[in-house]
């Protein structure tokens, strides 16, 4: 004998009831794969047609550049906030720029926008930044060039509260949160029998840097260390990038 199948909404509506053999029976499976669950309620005692409770799926916002995911609509806004198939934004701290674009065009824009930044080539390179005495949030931004990728080396001070200035160095690679765990770095500050070091694995431009001092997942010192370090105003922090 043939069996029917009901299909229900997820508020509990019945849409419509199938039976094996019908042309229409073969409709409906291409269908399933459209929804992200389904449950079976089975009757104790006697048999009943099987029920399902179905929820539609979303199309994702970056669907169209890659990402093959398909899930509830409750559960996009988390997901689009990390996806790897989100459109990159300008990397560079604190500025007005609002481009945004794929991975590969990251430094053509940079070298084309910002050509104020200086790259320097090699795996251990001086971060030189000057004049940190500057008032108000400043930025230093500079490129390191090794291992065939490019990193950005930021330092960044804020104000934390009124009279309490801090420093927040970080670097970040210029590709994919993937790519940056084949990667280590490490700052260190050297002065008159002093030295300060951070290593950690560098952020991806995906995260940027307001996600890495929200964390503080970055070196972190306030304007009295920063002093015991520089030279005439000037500080200078030793950058080696290392493959893991």
């Amino acid at each position: 004998a043939r069996r029917p199948t009901s299909f229900k909404s997820i508020t509990g509506t019945k849409l419509r009831t199938f039976w094996d053999g019908d042309p229409e029976d073969q409709d409906w499976r291409p269908l399933m794969q459209s929804f992200t669950s389904c449950e079976w309620k089975a009757s104790a005692g006697r048999r009943r047609p099987p029920s399902l409770t179905l929820r539609p799926s979303s199309v994702l916002q970056y669907s169209s550049a890659g990402c093959l995911l398909s899930l509830h609509h409750t559960e996009k806004p988390d997901h689009e906030e990390v996806c790897e198939f989100r459109p990159y934004t300008c990397p560079c701290p604190g500025a007005t720029c609002k481009w945004h674009g794929s991975l590969e065009a990251v430094m053509p824009h940079l070298m084309h926008a910002h050509k104020s930044i200086t790259t320097l080539q090699g795996e251990d390179i001086v971060f030189l930044a000057t004049d940190i005495n500057l008032p108000g949030a400043v930025d230093w931004v500079m490129m390191q060039s090794c291992f065939s990728h490019h990193f950005m080396l930021v330092l960044e001070k804020q104000e934390k509260y009124e009279g309490h200035q801090q420093f927040f160095a970080v670097v970040l690679l210029i590709g994919t949160r993937k790519q940056a765990e084949n990667f280590a770095y490490r700052l260190e500050l050297n002065g008159n029998r002093r030295r300060l070091t951070w290593e950690a694995t560098p952020r991806s431009i995906h995260d940027g840097v307001a996600a890495a001092i929200v964390n503080s997942d970055c070196l972190v010192f306030d304007t009295s260390i920063a002093h015991l370090f520089a030279d005439n105003g000037n500080l200078g922090i030793n950058v080696t990038i290392s493959m893991c």
